[in-house]
């Protein structure tokens, strides 16, 4: 039985294409999330190694934002005890996996440090503003942003707000963020850091920021 050369060459080709839009996804994904749950993970062993050597979180945010800058990025890898830090880690693994599939390395990173800075200093300036300022870390903030961009990024979630006006686009972001807050509310948590986050995270899903 004669074989066309052909068709031998272009299933060889679809099958390359495969494996390469396979090899780019877990790539995006050991370099996105994967180093995110890596750098959580050194940055909240050497948080508890500084809270048992001297009873201090040397990476929380806390009011005045200007003295110690570097808590800005760093309180957004830092995490109080394993059961914090595994909780943010899961949603991160999850939700910055779907991320990635049509994002680029840098604008994932970009956009997980500058959601999880935001949430956190938007936490600490209004609970100063009422009165009791409050310290915060963890990436929780950039975790729900991440959720709420897949919430309304999705071709669902597209298709819907595209015939959609401005003020119902609006009245549906916020309804997204303000439910992703009380989903995960609590005393013991930074509730005004994971509205913001679920904020931003949802507009820039409706403007697909992180479309390269």
């Amino acid at each position: 039985m004669d074989i066309d050369p052909n068709i031998e060459q272009h299933s060889r080709s679809e099958a390359d294409n495969v494996d390469g839009r396979n090899s780019g996804f877990v790539t995006r994904l050991v370099a996105g999330p994967g180093v995110s749950l890596l750098l959580m993970t050194f940055v909240s062993l050497g948080t508890w190694t500084g809270y048992q050597a001297n009873n201090v979180d040397p990476f929380v945010l806390q009011s005045p934002l200007t003295e110690e800058w570097w808590q800005l990025p760093l309180s957004t890898f830092a995490h109080q005890g394993s059961a914090h830090l595994y909780g943010n880690a899961m949603m991160i693994a999850i939700f910055g996996a779907v991320t990635v599939i049509s994002s680029s390395v840098l604008r994932y990173h970009i956009f997980f440090l500058a959601t999880g800075i935001a949430s956190g200093v938007a936490h600490v300036m209004v609970t100063g503003a009422l009165g009791d300022a409050g310290a915060v870390l963890g990436a929780s903030g950039a975790a729900m942003g991440l959720i709420g961009y897949v919430f309304v990024s999705n071709d669902i979630s597209d298709l819907i707000l595209s015939r959609a006006s401005w003020k119902v686009v609006v009245i549906l972001v916020l309804g997204v963020s303000l439910s992703l807050t009380l989903w995960s509310a609590s005393l013991a948590v930074a509730n005004v850091s994971h509205f913001v986050g679920a904020l931003i995270g949802a507009f820039a899903g409706y403007f697909h920021l992180l479309r390269p």
